[in-house]
């Protein structure tokens, strides 16, 4: 299945005064962005005129630059001009790499101005105000269109390079002529868990292929000690399955009967579908939760969803405190399709030893363990759906396991 090319659009500098002006020659507008376009990289000659090149230069500073001094004097780890769109973007700390412990928000309206709160410190945003006067409606709209253009590069430049990663994963996978199993791969044995679809690298990783809802292979997991993804691969709402039996498969055309559970990292997904049998899907981290949910629920529309969620328990207790990521992450994955939470509950001496998640269970209590505890979770949803809080979508599986 090849994947329909994105539109190249041009943004264009319209004032408000000349939107008709501009439609009637052709552009059109574009409610995310805010701005006007057009749906090529050739720009008719009525429309020239408003290409933000061909603009009065600014008499003053850029409000995206003063903006972006002001985020970075206070401790974030920005790369180009923020986002003044009115929308609150997840950025970095420096020092803390691809963890996302701060946001910001830039407005254009009025006396450009903006907000910058750091999650690991006050709760109270710090505030910026540009200095000197409102810019004109002209001066908005130039920066709007040239903001809206440069995410627009970005983004042709991002699937540009995905489709490049995706091709190099799919040559790697194919020449891979190992499966991962306990046996010759350290992180399986680490782990105690089985190897389902993956394989073995020459260094004797494991590799995850991630897919999409067609099969496609886009990027690679290589695990070992640590875990590395293909450069410029995608991840957003790819994913690992794990259904040796093909459930999937012969139950799609009886779907209301199908329960799946989807989990952030390979082991815990490895376990919990052994202990189950129930298909299972590998989001890989808890960013991705929602995306693959979301996924899956669009693929399989009436099947009952059951998130394993981490437990990061450890962040709270931090200094300043950080939300525990694990669980809100499997909440908001369960909120966003209807869906469950299958939660660990870890002792506090299990807690003191770093345990995290479903895999970290077995590891300290064995695989009857594990299956206890995933029983005990399953009573807990069957007792709420006996209370009528939610519809019967499958859940015989959970009553065999909860006996």
């Amino acid at each position: 299945m090849t994947d329909a090319k994105p539109i190249e659009k041009t943004y264009l500098s319209v004032p408000y005064e000349q939107r008709e002006t501009a439609k009637a020659a052709g552009a059109l507008w574009d409610k995310k962005a805010k701005a006007w376009f057009v749906t090529s990289a050739e720009v008719p000659d009525a429309l020239k005129s408003f290409l933000p090149q061909n603009q009065p230069d600014h008499v003053r500073e850029d409000p995206r630059t003063a903006f972006g001094r002001f985020l970075r004097d206070n401790g974030a780890q920005l790369q180009r001009l923020p986002e003044m769109d009115g929308k609150w973007h997840r950025i970095a700390l420096v020092g803390d790499g691809k963890e996302t412990n701060a946001s910001y928000r830039g407005f254009l309206d009025g006396v450009p101005n903006g907000q910058f709160k750091n999650f690991k410190g006050d709760d109270v945003p710090l505030q910026w105000t540009g200095k000197g006067d409102a810019f004109t409606s002209e001066e908005k709209q130039r920066l709007v269109a040239e903001a809206a253009q440069n995410r627009e590069n970005r983004e042709h430049e991002r699937a540009k390079n995905q489709e490049t990663t995706a091709k190099r994963a799919f040559g790697i996978w194919t020449n891979l002529k190992s499966w991962a199993t306990p046996e010759n791969c350290a992180y399986l044995a680490r782990k105690n868990v089985r190897g389902y679809g993956v394989k073995l690298a020459d260094d004797g990783r494991m590799v995850v292929p991630l897919r999409d809802e067609t099969g496609r292979i886009w990027s690679l997991q290589f695990v070992g000690e640590d875990k590395i993804y293909l450069k410029d691969g995608r991840k957003d709402g790819l994913y690992h399955t794990i259904d040796p039996n093909k459930t999937l498969e012969k139950d799609r055309q009886k779907d209301d009967a199908l329960t799946v559970i989807i989990g952030e990292g390979y082991a815990t997904g490895a376990d919990v579908h052994k202990a189950t049998s129930l298909p299972t899907f590998v989001a890989f981290d808890g960013d991705n939760l929602v995306a693959t949910a979301k996924v899956v629920r669009e693929k399989y529309p009436t099947a009952n969803i059951l998130i394993a969620a981490d437990d990061d328990h450890h962040l709270p207790n931090r200094n300043p405190p950080l939300p525990n990521k694990g669980l809100k992450c499997a909440q908001r994955a369960a909120e966003a399709v209807g869906g469950k939470v299958l939660a660990p509950s870890f002792t506090p001496a299990e807690k003191d030893r770093g345990a995290t998640d479903w895999n970290d269970l077995k590891q300290l209590r064995g695989e009857k363990g594990l299956l206890t505890a995933l029983r005990g979770a399953f009573a807990q949803m069957q007792r709420e759906h006996a209370c009528g809080k939610g519809k019967d979508m499958g859940m015989g599986r959970e009553r065999e396991l909860s006996r």
